[in-house]
């Protein structure tokens, strides 16, 4: 690859710095962009520009959205008094998919692994705790992955909320152990949801 342009060799590097994106994947989609049209190279630089420029947090929940509160968070048909708390959009994503959820969301950016640094106070949960003491939540869905992460994360939670007078479950078992939310069929994802169990 030495023979290649610095200027080839680096856009191989870019990409290779995205997650799940190996070598030989970084130099194929390389190829690919090299091999496009300057008015699709042109629209494909604008969309990722303006999303970062145009999106936000949302200041209730934290999904990703245009103008905050996000759509779910100021929908009032949804059932304000339960929230779903994951780990990351992804899994919010996956979780909204199945039409089977109707309640509101919490997002904290990650699950705690103190052997990389990851602390509560590196996550959303002061947020969350504030949600849960001034929202008359009646209900918290723990929906994370059941890894060693997930399982500490929820466990720290079920710990952090069991003298609030709040109901606490957990997405039933119909994810198998080391599976992730993000790639569960809905069917798996619904039957988890309706088979909660409280913690």
């Amino acid at each position: 690859m030495s023979s290649l342009p610095p200027t080839v060799l680096n856009l191989i590097e870019q990409f290779n710095k995205l997650p799940g994106i190996g070598p030989k994947t970084s130099e194929k989609l390389a190829f690919f962009l090299l091999a496009q049209p300057p008015e699709t190279l042109k629209a494909f630089a604008e969309s990722i520009l303006s999303a970062k420029d145009n999106l936000v947090l949302c200041q209730d929940c934290r999904n990703l959205t245009e103008s905050s509160p996000c759509s779910i968070c100021r929908d009032q048909a949804r059932d304000h008094h339960t929230i779903c708390v994951v780990a990351d959009i992804q899994d919010f994503l996956a979780i909204e998919k199945t039409n089977n959820y109707k309640g509101v969301y919490h997002i904290l950016h990650g699950t705690l692994n103190p052997l990389e640094g990851i602390t509560p106070d590196k996550l959303n949960i002061d947020a969350l705790v504030k949600k849960i003491k001034n929202n008359g939540i009646q209900e918290i869905i723990l929906g994370f992955n059941p890894d060693v992460e997930g399982e500490t994360t929820m466990l720290y939670l079920t710990r952090l909320f069991k003298d609030n007078k709040v109901k606490v479950t957990r997405l039933g078992r119909g994810l198998p152990t080391g599976s992730d939310i993000e790639y569960a069929d809905e069917v798996t994802l619904i039957n988890a949801l309706q088979d909660r169990k409280e913690v």
